[in-house]
């Protein structure tokens, strides 16, 4: 009696890890389903949100530190304060790459891991941007933060493929670029029509200081290449690929906008 019940024991047992991982199921887990306010969300929006959340939402300026600003692995390279650390590029780059990329060197450093190829859900991206990050309690609306989580999955791109990451230069060709910044490109309106053809009708900087279209593209051409693809928060500039261009269209451009003047 004894023999027959730990045989049926054994039998049962076997037959829950059959059913649960044996070699009659699957290995692999079907792959979560998007939240529908993941799908209906807006990765340009996102895009926005990542350089100035609180400009791209209407709200207004953050003040104090990012909570999480005290915790960055360094402390010592990157100074900046306030609003600063609030925006997403600060610790994770205008190329997603954080310490591994343009920022991991420095003023800008924080040792911060970047976010391109992150292999986390669509929700476990918006729990983390919204409670870990805390930018539910400074005021993003679930709606901004599924953006933001679209953005992080869905916008990014390889900016290797575009920008040699040693000499900083735009892979595309100038003359294509050149071109391009002179006549509208999708639904977008012309470069020359506010930066003016030598990039120099708006200043981004706070006079006496200059700042200009080619200043942006030779120092820094991963903030130049985000701000087209997905505009300027707060601004007119709308975003290229929402208006139809295309990845080679950035390149080019940037190759072109590397020639403007810089002061």
């Amino acid at each position: 009696m004894f023999k027959r019940v730990v045989m049926v024991n054994v039998l049962v047992f076997s037959a829950l890890v059959l059913a649960i991982g044996g070699s009659s199921c699957p290995t692999t887990l079907p792959t979560p389903v998007d939240p529908a306010a993941y799908t209906s969300a807006n990765r340009v929006t996102g895009g926005l949100l990542y350089d100035k959340w609180w400009k791209a939402a209407g709200l207004a300026e953050p003040t104090g530190d990012h909570p999480l600003w005290a915790s960055r692995p360094d402390t010592t390279s990157n100074t900046r304060t306030g609003p600063d650390t609030w925006r997403c590029k600060e610790c994770h780059g205008w190329d997603y790459t954080g310490v591994s990329g343009a920022y991991g060197t420095g003023s800008h450093k924080t040792g911060v891991v970047g976010i391109f190829g992150t292999t986390k859900t669509a929700q476990e991206l918006f729990d983390l941007i919204k409670t870990h990050h805390s930018y539910g309690t400074a005021g993003l609306s679930d709606t901004n933060i599924w953006d933001l989580a679209k953005f992080a999955k869905e916008g990014l791109i390889d900016t290797n493929t575009i920008i040699n990451s040693t000499s900083k230069a735009f892979l595309g060709t100038a003359a294509t670029g050149q071109t391009l910044y002179a006549n509208s490109i999708g639904t977008n309106a012309a470069c020359t029509s506010c930066h003016g053809t030598d990039g120099k009708t708006l200043n981004f900087a706070t006079p006496p200081e200059t700042e200009y279209v080619g200043t942006i593209a030779a120092d820094n051409p991963w903030e130049l290449q985000h701000k087209i693809r997905f505009g300027n928060p707060g601004s007119a500039m709308p975003s290229l690929i929402n208006g139809g261009g295309t990845n080679q269209n950035v390149s080019d451009l940037g190759a072109h906008c590397q020639t403007l003047p810089q002061s």
